[in-house]
């Protein structure tokens, strides 16, 4: 894995300049704060990756002072966040954003954006039926009910936003069994 540092904003959109249209990945290294290192923000680097049509995939530690990202063109129906969607409503304005970037954003899909579970602002209900199942291991459900209210919303939407009774009973079964030996999924 090759991992590129930038040390400024301007350096990361001079690469983008140059190669979003002809390079398919580019793994951005970030130092820490405390590492005394300059370096790109992940904030910077999102605003750079959106304008030319690209975007960020999971973080990675490298080592104690830094950690990696990988950078991709964002492919057609890809979902939106609302951070991202915000970014752009920001950026397009002041004439930032390359052709690529507006090209990626006004073929966004409605249906794939704000999708996200922590973007969800309404709440999620278990069925009275899972309900009762979970209250069946009371350990498990005392753990769950200590929880803090992200981390429940969070839990039972997963289980719950599953198409299939069998996806939803399953997952309720994993969150069951990492409780009862309070851990979290």
């Amino acid at each position: 894995m090759d991992i590129k540092f930038f040390a400024h904003q301007l350096d990361f959109k001079d690469w983008l300049e140059v190669n979003h249209e002809k390079e398919s990945e580019l793994i951005v290294g970030f130092y820490k704060v405390n590492s005394g290192k300059p370096s790109l923000t992940w904030s910077e680097s999102v605003d750079q990756a959106l304008c030319f049509g690209w975007i960020d995939g999971v973080r990675r530690s490298v080592d104690h002072e830094s950690y990696c990202i990988r950078f991709t063109p964002r492919k057609p129906g890809s979902n939106w966040s609302t951070v991202n969607i915000n970014k752009m409503e920001e950026m397009i304005p002041k004439g930032l954003v390359k052709s690529a970037g507006l090209k990626a954003y006004h073929k966004r899909k409605e249906h794939k954006s704000h999708v996200y579970t922590y973007e969800q602002v309404e709440e999620a209900f278990f069925t009275a039926e899972m309900e009762v199942i979970f209250k069946q291991n009371p350990p498990a459900w005392a753990f769950f009910q200590s929880q803090p209210p992200y981390y429940k919303k969070l839990m039972t939407r997963w289980v719950v936003s599953a198409k299939q009774k069998t996806t939803q009973g399953s997952r309720l079964e994993k969150l069951i069994n990492a409780c009862a030996k309070n851990e979290r999924l």
